[in-house]
């Protein structure tokens, strides 16, 4: 399989766009069905499903970059290091089930900050700075979800501790989308 020349490139604002209404969507989410949200966030460290599901698009995510992503030197080992990948994914999901959902959505963050970042590159405005911050972000929260999951679990149990604390994270989170989507819109 010969790699990609050139990786998927898209605008700031579209990336700006995408990445607003899915932040702004699940937070409006939160506030409206705040019971069963919170419900389902004080499980979602421990869940089995939602562990083994993630950690699938994960998996399939990163084998499409290792198949498919310039090696250099390395391109002759391709082969090796798709079946490492697909390995490391397989032998993560039997022997690691402890926060699995936890781990998971880091891998998640981390993947999901290289796209990001990419489409901020030689950009200008705030649009890039609101990106820059929210993908450093979810790559140092991804580095704590894998390697400190029980953090995320005291995290949750914190916030869903008083109604409050779930309102204001929804509430920042919703301001955060919208002003993604109203600085993309306007750029």
């Amino acid at each position: 399989m010969e790699p990609m020349t050139q990786a998927a490139h898209f605008s700031l604002s579209s990336v700006g766009l995408v990445v607003g209404v899915i932040i702004a969507g699940s937070h409006i989410a939160g506030l409206l069905v705040a019971t069963p949200a919170i419900t389902a966030a004080i499980d979602f460290p421990r869940s089995r499903f939602w562990g083994s599901a993630l950690l699938a698009i994960a998996v399939i995510w990163t084998l499409g970059i290792a198949a498919t992503t310039d090696l250099g030197e390395f391109s002759p080992m391709r082969h090796l290091i798709v079946i490492g990948v697909a390995a490391g994914g397989i032998l993560t999901w039997r022997f690691v089930p402890d926060f699995l959902s936890s781990r998971s959505l880091g891998f998640l963050l981390l993947l999901a900050a290289h796209p990001v970042l990419e489409s901020t590159f030689l950009q200008h405005g705030i649009l890039k700075l609101l990106l820059a911050i929210l993908a450093y972000g979810w790559a140092l929260a991804g580095l704590f979800l894998v390697g400190m999951p029980y953090l995320h679990r005291d995290l949750i149990g914190w916030v869903c501790a008083e109604r409050w604390r779930w309102n204001a994270a929804c509430w920042a989170g919703l301001i955060y989308g919208a002003v993604l989507i109203v600085v993309s819109l306007l750029g």
